[in-house]
């Protein structure tokens, strides 16, 4: 078609790894380029997309409705975020820049509003932001785009809470007001069911969805009262009781390091290590040369 913007143009290479967490497809996404002219890409989708630019280095980004029409730009190496509704034309545009990193989540408006447990206003919570700076969400996005490049080492529980959480800081960013808070945790009953729940599937995954509804709860709702009753979310306390476990086993002489990962639902052996270790402050074998009674595992 005469006179169509290009879909991209001036781009070296992209890089993208993608992890769906709540129904949310999070991307990490590494753009370069060769440092000289600009460079454009489109990033219009069937999705309502909130983009956290991370990291750029060279010139500047900004987002456009058009790429002959300027955005708002601000210092080179600025760390920004901008919400586009689904079908919304939007490019991404740059001048003499080398790198960039960006962290995207692309999203249902229909599908999140219900796992929010409350309505997303199109004026409000899904109105068109070319340009914002939030340090707390900046925060979670560094967290969240390790989690992607890292494959979701820490679990689905982890990604899904950070989605929810970086969700819920956009929209208290965005509204007149602070949305509600609840006003305690869990009761005995909801946080004794949630718990057993997650120990009878240590070795299966695990999502927000599945708790919340044994609780009653919507999945925003749901995760800040788990926390308000055992101070850690709930990826946090499954991956103790995992760990936890995995101690207990590792009592026994007849279990090895592979089985004891594969019953507890880790990758493999080096994943199990290195949450263990992150966990305990030592690998399973150092741990269990400790307190062992049985054969040692090298």
């Amino acid at each position: 078609m005469p006179g169509k913007p290009p879909a991209s143009e001036g781009i070296r290479a992209i890089r993208a790894v993608r992890k769906v967490w709540s129904g949310v497809e999070v991307a990490a996404i590494d753009v370069y380029s060769a440092g000289e002219g600009r460079v454009v890409l489109d990033l219009t989708g069937s999705r309502s997309r909130l983009g956290v630019l991370l990291q750029q280095v060279g010139g500047h980004c900004e987002g456009r409705h058009a790429p002959g029409k300027p955005g708002v730009t601000r210092n080179p190496g600025a760390r920004f975020l901008a919400l586009t509704p689904a079908g919304m034309p939007i490019w991404g545009y740059s001048d003499r820049i080398s790198y960039s990193h960006e962290l995207a989540l692309s999203f249902d408006s229909a599908d999140l509003s219900t796992r929010l447990g409350e309505p997303l206003r199109d004026d409000v919570d899904l109105a068109p932001r070319l340009w914002l700076s939030n340090e707390r969400i900046f925060a979670l996005a560094e967290l969240l785009s390790a989690e992607v490049v890292g494959g979701g080492e820490f679990g689905q529980l982890y990604g899904e809470s950070l989605v929810l959480a970086l969700v819920v800081e956009y929209l208290r960013a965005v509204r007149a007001r602070a949305p509600a808070s609840p006003k305690g945790g869990l009761s005995p009953r909801q946080l004794r069911e949630v718990c057993a729940y997650m120990l009878e599937h240590l070795s299966a995954p695990v999502g927000l969805r599945e708790l919340a509804a044994l609780a009653g709860m919507s999945q925003a709702h749901f995760s800040r009262a788990f926390k308000a009753s055992t101070g850690v979310p709930p990826y946090r306390w499954q991956l103790h009781a995992r760990v936890e476990r995995a101690q207990q086993l590792l009592l026994r002489a007849d279990v090895s390091l592979a089985d004891l990962a594969l019953q507890l639902g880790f990758g493999d052996q080096s994943h199990l290590t290195r949450v263990f270790r992150r966990v305990v402050g030592a690998t399973p074998a150092a741990w269990r040369r400790v307190h062992g009674r049985g054969r040692r595992e090298p």
